[in-house]
């Protein structure tokens, strides 16, 4: 006989979901029964803990049925749903993380770009301390609102010196608060 193994909280919540909180017995849902996770094939016959092996089920029928099990069409039926569920999840997190690299690449670039033009205003050279708050003001403003505001104050602090220069890279972000408060007047 196999030995039964505990269901992970997090396997229990995504069989919940997929089944939409839906008894696949009799249909009752949650709220009105307390609903558990049901083995499709029996772990007395085998049956382990895989996703494709567990179904809603409410208390009562749960309790009903002991270790008879779903139909194999029935249960084929579930297993298939489990599985096309499953891809479907694993696409859509494959474009998350597609989308979410493209926008890291992308804030790279505008980061770069800006930091190239106060090198070629400057001709000092950013660090990646300056280009880590070049990327973040990028992400709390915009990138027009930081180039805007690297040309006010580098127009109006920098003076050809280290210490303007400095000034006038500090002032970036306060720039950029402020035009956009001007803005929202």
């Amino acid at each position: 006989m196999a030995e039964r193994k505990q269901i992970s909280k997090k396997t229990r919540f995504e069989v919940l979901k997929r089944d939409h909180f839906t008894c696949q017995y009799c249909g009752r849902m949650s709220p009105d029964v307390i609903l558990e996770i049901d083995h499709i094939k029996p772990v007395a016959k085998g049956g382990d803990n895989s996703i494709t092996n567990l179904i809603t089920s409410c208390r009562d029928c749960n309790r009903g049925k002991g270790k008879t099990k779903l139909s194999d069409n029935e249960a084929l039926k579930k297993q298939q749903k489990a599985i096309k569920d499953l891809a479907e999840k694993r696409e859509q997190m494959d474009m998350m993380m597609q989308w979410k690299l493209e926008l890291e690449n992308h804030l790279s670039e505008e980061t770069n770009n800006i930091a190239n033009y106060i090198e070629a205003i400057s001709g000092e050279h950013l660090s990646d301390i300056g280009k880590n708050k070049i990327k973040s003001l990028i992400k709390r403003f915009s990138y027009s609102e930081v180039l805007t505001a690297v040309e006010i104050s580098f127009d109006t602090y920098y003076e050809g010196d280290r210490n303007s220069w400095f000034e006038a890279f500090q002032k970036i972000g306060g720039v950029c608060y402020n035009k956009r408060m001007q803005t929202e007047d």
